[in-house]
């Protein structure tokens, strides 16, 4: 049987297209395949610059300032064989021997201390006619200063030097100006040792270590 005008046999058996449906499956298929899907590219991340660090100098070194020191002088040593001593001294400080019953007096040079010098002194007393203890003695000295006018026990303590034992006290009075005095009593057999430094009470400082070396420096001898 003849086909009709204007039909296209294309389709399934039993079902007649028209010709402009055709075309039109025709052309869908066309731009399907030659049009791919547009894909957007991903934008690219956002790369964020690590911080820089920074490096601070170091703050410049405190100054430190080292006290000016007053050079020390040179000692010089006096020895007593006939009394059986020895004792260092500062090279510019004067010598006496026999000044005030002591066996030996030195005396510190005056300038820039006033009237009053500092002084180191020596006795030795024999108490073999009126025997006694070290500490019994130191008493005995004790109450004699207590006559000196404004009389004041600073210090009064058992004292090991090199090479013996002894007792020190302390103690400031007035004469004309406040003085300041130490002194260590030292036994040996019958004999007592008196070892008396001392000066104006507001110089006392300024002499404590020639003080300190001399009595350090001293020794029994014989």
């Amino acid at each position: 049987m003849p086909l009709s005008r204007g039909f296209s046999s294309i389709g399934p058996p039993g079902r007649i297209l028209p010709a402009a449906g055709i075309a039109f499956l025709a052309c869908l298929l066309v731009i399907s395949g030659c049009t791919a899907p547009v894909i957007p590219s991903p934008l690219p991340a956002t790369t964020t610059a690590p911080p820089v660090a920074t490096t601070q100098a170091p703050p410049p070194p405190a100054t430190t300032r080292v006290p000016a020191t007053t050079p020390m002088p040179s000692y010089l040593t006096y020895s007593s064989p006939e009394n059986g001593f020895s004792i260092s001294y500062p090279s510019g400080w004067t010598v006496q021997e026999g000044k005030g019953g002591s066996v030996v007096t030195f005396t510190a040079p005056s300038s820039g201390m006033g009237s009053i010098p500092a002084t180191v002194k020596i006795s030795v007393e024999d108490i073999s006619a009126n025997p006694m203890g070290l500490e019994q003695y130191k008493n005995a000295q004790l109450a004699k200063r207590q006559s000196l006018s404004g009389y004041n026990i600073v210090y009064d303590l058992f004292y090991k030097g090199t090479g013996y034992n002894g007792w020190k006290i302390g103690y400031t009075y007035q004469s004309g100006t406040l003085m300041k005095t130490f002194e260590i009593y030292i036994m040996r057999g019958t004999m007592v040792y008196t070892i008396t430094y001392s000066s104006k009470e507001d110089q006392f400082a300024a002499y404590s270590q020639q003080f300190d070396t001399m009595i350090k420096s001293f020794q029994l001898t014989g």
